[in-house]
């Protein structure tokens, strides 16, 4: 085939793969990406003269490309080929992990800084209501903080440990809200350390950006150590894979196949405890802390606690009926959080009596009042450092 036939064949194909998206019915959801794709941007005059509409098309003709997710995948082989080390954003790791890449410029800017103004803020002022050791934060380094041994060589990822510095920085330059080192640093959980020395275990998933069950053990004993808890030994949990075929939201980055898939593995009491769960407000209750519905799905990771929702509430009825905890009674904590502390949730839970889960990009009422007429008497803020960087919600926080 000479060089002719071969330019015209390419033509002729993105001419009929450009008629096929003109047939096929827009998608509206991606099970592999697990997003929400594009719409059809509508045409303004505003949007023409600003060229925003040209972006929103570009997005729209590549979320709606026919094939988009095999492309994808023909994509990334093809650059693995070439020896490529980081492909749309993810480091191909050692030992099968494929560990998301942050640049400074992806995570330092504005919304960071605003960011942890606004919970520094918070802390403190939790902590003069309610006492400081019924307040914790914490923010949760991504995996490449802390598997570096994993990373490929000259691989050059944002130190997440800049945030805990600017954090606690805050405030220096106005003397009149400036406070004392130690009152700053005592409500906030040392969880960056504690993974560190866990970090040669499956801590993080391979092909997702979350921490796995163990990885959330870990983070919640930083919690309890912090406060001077005794955290439940892992003895006292049964602990199994519910799933051998996760792949998550970084295998759908490069559209890794089924020979990537790892296992979800979760901890359960081995002593009776009775739960009840509550999603949004609803009136019927769960009587268990995972939806396994979710693992016949593509989101898998929604089987700890239902995924997303904008208030979770968690009564724990053994502590309030006196049998579990005789401590946690009466006591009510709030997290306030992302997706990280959806695998956490069921290590605190036996230890309230009741625990809420506040997702400020889907939840209005404002926390101060919800904190008093719920009574909170514990507060726990929790997310992972990338995500928090760029989480415009966190401004709500009030």
């Amino acid at each position: 085939m000479n060089s002719k036939t071969q330019t015209f064949a390419f033509i002729g194909l993105l001419a009929g793969l450009g008629l096929l998206g003109t047939i096929l019915p827009d998608r509206a959801f991606s099970e592999t990406e697990n997003r929400y794709l594009a719409k059809r941007p509508k045409v303004t005059w505003e949007k023409l003269v600003s060229g925003k509409l040209g972006s929103e098309y570009d997005k729209y003709l590549s979320d709606q490309f026919p094939g988009r997710d095999g492309w994808v995948r023909v994509q990334a082989e093809s650059e693995k080929l070439f020896g490529k080390k980081d492909i749309n954003g993810v480091y191909l790791g050692k030992d099968g992990y494929y560990i998301e890449k942050f640049d400074t410029e992806d995570l330092d800017g504005p919304v960071l800084y605003a960011n942890l103004e606004k919970i520094r803020a918070f802390a403190l002022d939790a902590a003069q209501k309610l006492g400081e050791n019924h307040v914790r934060m914490m923010l949760v380094p991504s995996a490449s903080e802390i598997l570096k041994d994993k990373l490929p060589f000259a691989a050059a990822p944002y130190d997440q440990g800049r945030v805990f510095g600017e954090l606690f920085s805050a405030g220096a330059s106005d003397p009149e809200q400036s406070v004392p080192e130690t009152e700053q640093t005592a409500v906030w959980v040392p969880v960056e350390e504690m993974l560190s020395r866990h970090s040669r275990e499956p801590i993080y998933y391979r092909t997702d950006h979350h921490w796995t069950s163990l990885g959330a053990y870990y983070g919640y004993q930083a919690w309890a150590e912090s406060l001077g808890l005794k955290p439940w030994e892992p003895g006292a949990f049964d602990v199994a894979p519910v799933t051998e075929n996760f792949l998550g939201t970084i295998a759908s980055k490069l559209s890794l196949g089924q020979n990537s898939a790892e296992p979800i593995s979760i901890y359960q009491p081995k002593r009776p405890v009775e739960y009840e769960v509550f999603y949004d407000g609803g009136a019927e209750g769960h009587s268990e802390l995972y939806s396994w519905s979710y693992l016949d799905k593509k989101d898998k990771y929604s089987v700890f606690l239902d995924g997303n929702h904008g208030l979770t509430e968690i009564r724990n009825n053994s502590i309030r009926q006196g049998t579990l905890c005789p401590e946690g009674k009466g006591k009510r904590l709030l997290i306030i959080k992302d997706s990280f502390a959806h695998s956490m949730a069921p290590f605190l839970a036996n230890h309230f009596e009741t625990v809420y889960m506040v997702d400020l990009r889907y939840f209005n009422m404002p926390v101060s009042r919800f904190m008093e007429e719920s009574q909170i008497t514990d507060v726990l803020v929790l997310y992972q450092i990338p995500g928090f960087a760029k989480e415009k919600s966190v401004a709500n926080l009030r």
